[in-house]
């Protein structure tokens, strides 16, 4: 990747007044330096982060005002002229990680109390007959509610990529027609989408824009913050037309299935955590990989889900 700024101290374009109307690139119009800039930044994506998972545990009815609140001061605390106390930024970042850590409790605490206890289970992946629907991303009240506007009429709903651990909640493998998973890592997404054939709902991140050559955007719906341009919306959540032009479309193409399993959560993985210390002891598993990104599933490991956003892979 190529980075402009990467050889300078710093780039700050944070306000009117940088340097040569672009950036700052040693030390600041304000007096800030390059450590200063770079807490600020990463307090910054810190908190955009964190206010995402935020915005989905207030849609599951779970709020705190300590998060709300510091989510304020950390804003603050980047403007131009506020801050320049390095200790004092620091601190705030740390703060950052522990308010995060708090907001996915809600998340998780909000997913078990509206879609059921997780548990493991087995998915059909690919495509089978009949018409349907793909569902990407990760708001799962989005999944809910399209599973309840569909039910009965004959449309099968699929879950792609990180959309996959909503099969392990016994609330919405209740519905019969949540046919199964399609699909893998965002990157991947334009050919997968294509290969569909159906209508897609993109409910949060990540969505790409279609390339010139890919012919999917007028079955391609957003809804709330994501946005594509030429996509269609999904307004006031009446997943209706999504629902009719999986109709329209009919049958789609079958491909190969194959079964994966998903749902082990870590509330799962603690009730057996008796059994792991003792097969740790025995030497019978001997590496633990956590690994917290947005990555790619490996169908050679098993997939272990230990928060909304980590999967840990056992072998």
């Amino acid at each position: 990747m190529n980075l402009p700024h990467a050889h300078l101290p710093m780039f700050c374009d944070q306000c009117e007044q940088t340097a040569h109307n672009t950036g700052c690139t040693e030390i600041g119009v304000c007096g800030k330096d390059p450590d200063i800039e770079s807490l600020q930044k990463i307090l910054l994506y810190g908190v955009k982060g964190m206010a995402a998972y935020k915005a989905h545990a207030r849609r599951l009815g779970k709020t705190d005002p300590e998060v709300e609140a510091f989510i304020e001061e950390a804003l603050f605390a980047t403007m131009t002229n506020v801050n320049f106390d390095m200790n004092g930024l620091l601190e705030m970042v740390l703060e950052c990680g522990r308010m995060n850590l708090k907001t996915m409790q809600l998340l998780n605490d909000g997913h078990i109390e509206v879609m059921g206890r997780p548990s493991p289970t087995e998915v059909t992946e690919g495509i089978q007959e009949g018409p349907g629907i793909l569902v990407t991303g990760h708001d799962l009240v989005d999944l809910k509610a399209i599973l309840e506007q569909s039910a009965g009429k004959g449309v099968k709903i699929y879950t792609h990529g990180e959309m996959l651990p909503g099969h392990m909640y016994e609330g919405l493998r209740a519905h019969p027609h949540l046919a199964g998973h399609f699909g893998g890592a965002w990157q991947k997404q334009r050919g997968e989408f294509e290969a569909f054939g159906g209508p897609i709902v993109a409910t949060t991140n990540c969505v790409l824009i279609p390339r010139h050559g890919n012919t999917y955007l007028d079955r391609l719906y957003t809804i709330r913050e994501t946005g594509v341009p030429g996509a269609r919306r999904v307004v006031n959540n009446d997943f209706g037309p999504v629902i009719e032009q999986a109709l329209e479309i009919g049958p789609l193409r079958p491909t190969e299935l194959h079964k994966t399993q998903t749902g082990h959560h870590y509330t799962r993985i603690l009730e057996q955590a008796g059994e792991v210390v003792d097969a740790v002891k025995s030497g019978a598993v001997r590496r633990f990989f956590v690994i917290g990104a947005a990555t790619a599933r490996s169908r050679a490991a098993t997939t272990t889900q230990t928060s909304p956003t980590t999967r840990r892979r056992t072998r």
